[in-house]
């Protein structure tokens, strides 16, 4: 997905905006996805935020007039479902190649898909209500897997952020040879997670799937 074949509700987002979001609408949510994005939780008034607030509003999806602050559009949207997540997915490739993380935001205000790219920027792009979010959490495994057959494998992480606790990992290692390998709970005996070989006729995506929906 390049800048040039972006869809027209994508909407781009540095890490440090994304840190002035999670302050303008605090919320039950607003820890999980300060988790499952790994960002810090810093207060309103860090240097970081306020360059974040001041980039909001360089790009008009802010509005400053005088100690008040109103986010607009694609902005106001994205805060909202960061701070009402209830469910996050972190899908990330790594590869020879590269490391590219995907998320998957749930929230009563919405869903939302990010992809992050170079320079902590994020491409957003809002869900309808169709698919189901487990649709596209199956439809994003496989696309993360199928990229890293090529040029020599690598694994795909995969972790399931919710209220609960601590998060629901599987693995899937791409080897040179195009056998997969995965790695999820239970622990063994050394308390790692249980590696087996995944058959030909097993979709990498469904499995995932399967495993967060019985683990959940």
């Amino acid at each position: 997905m390049t800048k040039q074949h972006l869809p027209d509700t994508a909407y781009r987002v540095t890490s440090h905006e994304i840190l002035a979001l999670l302050a303008f609408e605090p919320g039950p949510g607003t820890s999980l996805t300060r988790r499952a994005l790994g960002l810090s939780d810093l207060p309103d008034d860090h240097d970081l935020v306020r360059a974040g607030i001041g980039t909001l509003n360089v790009r008009d999806a802010a509005t400053v007039d005088g100690e008040q602050v109103s986010l607009h559009g694609p902005a106001a949207f994205l805060a909202r479902v960061f701070g009402t997540a209830t469910l996050w997915f972190d899908i990330t490739r790594v590869g020879s190649d590269a490391v590219a993380p995907a998320y998957i935001a749930e929230s009563p205000a919405g869903r939302v898909a990010l992809f992050l790219r170079p320079l902590s920027e994020y491409v957003c792009l809002p869900m309808s209500e169709d698919p189901a979010t487990s649709d596209m959490l199956e439809a994003t495994v496989d696309d993360a897997v199928s990229a890293a057959r090529a040029p020599s494998g690598g694994i795909v992480s995969i972790r399931r952020y919710d209220m609960d606790g601590e998060p629901i990992v599987a693995n899937v290692k791409v080897l040179n040879d195009g056998v997969m390998k995965l790695a999820s709970a239970p622990l063994d005996e050394s308390g790692q997670l249980t590696v087996r070989d995944l058959q030909p006729t097993e979709r990498p995506g469904h499995v995932v799937r399967s495993l967060f929906e019985a683990q959940a």
